[in-house]
């Protein structure tokens, strides 16, 4: 067998020489017709071949912030379609380092605040606010930042939006808390905001926001046009941070924000205002059920609905098991302050969240950082969207 013919088989089926075999007789038709049996030459396809996203995404997509829990140089924000029975994923885009993301709703832009190094795993450090095209996922913009962004496992109340989208908010830590202002239209940093005790953003009425406090009280900071205070306002202490603390997540519903505890209390605030407005709590924990010692446990634990609460909630709560992860979910009544109904999970859970539109879905990041997708009714389980083999999707943020 001559060398030529035995390279062209190793290069077409990926073995080694098939002693006393020829190219021809690989290929020959065993019908004794003369012709191959391999069918026609697929067309060539041009590459690249590069999918343009719509400008206005559906409301089943959803955005899963991929920390990459064992890469951490390497997070991501992943781009899923999750009533799709096929073909989920739409794309993706870097988040660099423990980084924080929003989508915007008035131009066609997604933001992420990312921490990166010159040699990958070390050299110089930039902290960076980069700017994608929503519909290419190609970064169009970016703006350099004061190099003190708080690096912590993915919060939606790390960054957030205000003024109309006009202004980015990104938390800092040095260890001394501040928040750096951006005009998102301008592209550039417009100064920074000291928050001494007090951490993460939340936006207040048109041109404000508040932060939660060490000490058991929230402030808020009333900015300019130009990002610096020119007023603030600080709430008396109504947080019980010893025997029962607030998470520092969040859900809204018909614009008053709630906020669970640990022990099982719900706190609503309203933001509407040019300062925080503490309304009243209450215990969601029905008396059938405290014997059982249910509590919120896990990362993302709230989520809802324009008029419903998703609480993530687990049993034999102790002091510590507060980010273990929920069995269930518990769909709750604002107004009514009343249990609704109960959500098994059939993988656990450790984040949740709700999509808009109608059906309104129930997306769970479970116990092997899959993404379970369940009726936000009935509760049943509709699928199960694996990310890859190390993706660790910590918190999904809907449209």
């Amino acid at each position: 067998m001559s060398i030529n013919k035995c390279v062209s088989i190793v290069l077409l089926v990926g073995v080694g020489c098939l002693s006393g075999m020829s190219t021809v007789d690989l290929f020959a038709d065993k019908g004794g017709s003369g012709k191959s049996q391999f069918p026609e030459a697929l067309p060539v396809e041009t590459i690249p071949s590069i999918e343009v996203l719509p400008e206005n995404y559906p409301d089943s997509w959803v955005y899963a912030l991929d920390m990459n829990f064992y890469n951490l140089i390497n997070g991501k924000v992943v781009i899923v379609d999750v009533a799709a029975e096929s073909r989920n994923f739409k794309g993706l885009m870097s988040m660099g380092i423990m980084g924080g993301f929003k989508a915007a709703s008035k131009r066609p832009e997604l933001y992420a605040s990312m921490t990166v190094y010159s040699r990958l795993t070390h050299g110089e450090r930039t902290d960076v606010l980069v700017i994608y095209d929503k519909r290419t996922l190609k970064p169009i913009d970016e703006i350099i930042l004061p190099t003190k962004r708080q690096q912590v496992v993915t919060q939606q109340n790390s960054f957030q939006l205000l003024g109309d989208e006009r202004l980015g908010l990104i938390m800092n830590f040095t260890p001394a808390t501040s928040v750096t202002v951006v005009d998102l239209v301008e592209r550039k940093v417009l100064g920074e905001v000291s928050t001494p005790g007090c951490n993460f953003i939340f936006p207040t009425g048109a041109t404000a926001f508040s932060a939660l406090c060490a000490d058991g009280a929230m402030v808020t900071y009333v900015l300019d046009e130009q990002g610096s205070v020119i007023s603030q306002k600080r709430t008396k202490q109504f947080i019980n941070i010893q025997d029962d603390p607030l998470f520092v997540k969040n859900a809204q519903v018909a614009g008053i924000h709630y906020f669970p505890s640990f022990k099982g209390h719900m706190q609503a605030i309203d933001f509407s205002g040019d300062s925080a407005k503490i309304l009243e709590d209450w215990d969601f924990i029905p008396d059938s059920l405290k014997s059982d010692n249910w509590r919120p446990s896990g990362w993302q634990v709230i989520g809802s609905s324009d008029t419903e609460l998703f609480v993530l909630m687990a049993p034999g709560g102790v002091e510590g098991s507060h980010k273990s992860g929920g069995s269930e979910v518990w769909v709750l009544n604002p107004a009514s302050k009343k249990l609704m109904r109960r959500i098994e999970l059939p993988g656990g859970g450790l984040s949740i969240t709700i999509t808009h539109g109608n059906p309104a879905l129930l997306v769970v990041t479970n116990a092997e950082m899959e993404l379970d997708v369940l009726d936000s009714e009935s509760g049943d389980l509709q699928r199960t969207i694996r990310l890859g083999g190390a993706a660790t999707p910590f918190v999904v943020q809907v449209n």
